[in-house]
């Protein structure tokens, strides 16, 4: 490639970047300076800036003075340090690529192993002749890091290439081509290319590790939504890293490194879909088989997953719409409601096949039914808060505030009804002394399912004040109005106001 060629394009696809990291759109070229009440329009800048002198007469009259021969302080004399130094880092860099570049072209392979140890990769020069299967176990941290490590090489890479085109078209109007012998050599971008290339062929083995990664649900494995997670982040960056590295290589003939890069970008596509399946089997899967220890209303870890996975998909929207648009293309998937994204549809899906037969899941999982109820609040209402931080969900949100509704009058019903139940005896007025108080019979009933209940958890602080509120509801007025009915004094200790109390211990788990 020759070194003119590579200039015309090059303001094309670089972008300059406005102050706080934005980007600025400028029509590709690079921003002019301004200063002071300078303005700019088109290829126009203006600026007035006026001071005061004294003439002969002694009267004040305006001293023009042009905005780039007026003094610089304060502010701006940091801002000069500050871009004098960056100036100062980029040609550091400059220097040091070329230095690669030289020694690269000199056929000497350690110029790539020296390059991916200071990307902080060098791990990936281990990766060539290694079976997928030895990776196919991996903790969590461990593929955590490398993903992370492996894309911001990417980046790195892409930055390098901005800096080091840019530095050297700077300097090839201030350096001709008839150079001194003795100068030294200054390596063209073609040979920048080649050495790109080669880093990152050396990087691209990892997409084959990422994809065939396992996953399972133990403690500190790697998880299904983490995997997701993961791949969608890589495509990313290969997709931006290959529109900085492509043009480098614009007037190759056998396109070999583009190959390259569509072919590992389709395979993450790929392992992206077969994530979201594997996601999607699992979560039909635990509509027939729920696992529960019996014994807790907490929120399952199942119910986590799920509020994970649609995180993960409702996050990276647009990632997840473009392969779902392709798989509906191939048939592979089948939206139900064509109103919505595809997103949406698969969301759906997912939380429909949870909520739908949680019921039926859990309908053998607890002895206690009471406690059953509690666990369906918990986890609903888990759901609920969680899903309403999602936009454009709203149309799933009503169905589920029901079905916490419905749960919240189950667990009142059969854990409050049996306790008020005793109030109601059905035979003769307590002043017959022959027949029992229903008094003592209600007060063992309270206490042995205060006892109980006090035990059971609920997490969440909002929900836990609207079930006591419920309850207190449902059993203060009730009690109350026994004792006024019957003229009935209350056992010592054994008032309302104490019952209130009580109540307002409950859930504390």
């Amino acid at each position: 490639m020759a070194v003119a060629s590579a200039w015309p394009w090059r303001r094309a696809w670089m972008r300059p970047r406005g102050s706080g990291g934005h980007d600025t759109d400028d029509g590709g070229g690079s921003l002019p300076p301004t200063g002071g009440d300078s303005t700019t329009s088109g290829t126009t800048y203006t600026a007035s800036t006026t001071t005061t002198t004294t003439d002969s007469g002694g009267e004040p009259r305006p001293r023009d003075l042009h905005p780039f021969t007026a003094p610089v302080v304060g502010e701006n004399t940091e801002e000069l340090y500050v871009a004098k130094e960056l100036a100062e880092d980029v040609a550091k860099k400059l220097e040091h690529i070329k230095g690669l570049v030289v020694e690269f072209s000199g056929d000497d392979s350690t110029a790539v192993q020296t390059w991916l140890s200071e990307l902080d990769v060098g791990w990936v020069l281990h990766l060539a002749g290694t079976h997928e299967s030895s990776w196919s176990v991996v903790t969590s941290h461990g593929f955590q890091f490398l993903v992370e490590t492996w894309i911001l090489a990417l980046r790195k890479i892409g930055e390098s290439i901005l800096t080091s085109l840019d530095g050297w078209y700077s300097q090839s109007q201030s350096q001709r081509q008839d150079q001194d012998e003795g100068a030294r050599k200054q390596p063209s971008p073609s040979e920048f290319a080649e050495l790109v290339q080669a880093t990152v062929l050396k990087m691209l083995p990892f997409v084959d590790i990422a994809a065939a990664a396992k996953t399972t649900d133990r403690p500190g494995a790697l998880a299904p939504a983490e995997k997701l997670q993961a791949l969608i982040d890589m495509h990313d960056a290969l997709s931006m890293a290959s529109q900085h590295i492509l043009p480098l290589h614009v007037e190759s003939t056998d396109g070999a490194m583009e190959d390259f890069l569509s072919a590992d970008l389709t395979k993450l596509d790929e392992a992206i879909w077969a994530t979201i399946v594997e996601i999607m089997n699992i979560v039909m899967a635990w509509a027939w088989k729920w696992s529960n220890d019996r014994v807790s209303s907490d929120i399952h870890k199942v119910m986590k997953s799920i509020v994970s996975y649609t995180k993960v998909l409702w996050a990276n929207y647009g990632s997840v719409n473009r392969i779902l648009d392709d798989a509906v293309l191939r048939g592979e998937f089948v939206p139900e409601n064509e109103n919505v994204s595809h997103v949406s549809n698969l969301i759906v899906e997912m939380v429909s096949s949870t909520t739908t037969n949680t019921s039926f899941w859990t309908s053998s999982s607890f002895l206690d039914e009471r406690l059953r109820f509690l666990f369906l609040i918990n986890n609903f209402y888990y759901l609920l808060q969680e899903l309403r931080t999602i936009r454009c969900l709203g149309f799933i949100m009503e169905p589920l505030i029901y079905k916490v509704d419905d749960y919240i009058d189950s667990y009142l019903h059969e854990s409050w009804a049996p306790v008020l139940k005793c109030l109601q005896d059905p035979f003769l007025p307590c002043c017959l002394t022959r027949y029992p108080s229903p008094l003592p019979k209600f007060e063992s009933k309270f206490q042995k399912t205060f006892a109980t209940q006090k035990l059971w958890k609920v997490p969440d602080p909002e929900m836990r004040r609207r079930l006591r509120k419920a309850v207190a509801d449902k059993v203060i007025p009730a009690f109350t109005q026994f004792l006024e009915d019957n003229h009935t004094a209350t056992p010592p200790g054994f008032t309302p106001r104490k019952l209130e109390k009580m109540l307002g211990e409950l859930f504390q788990g």
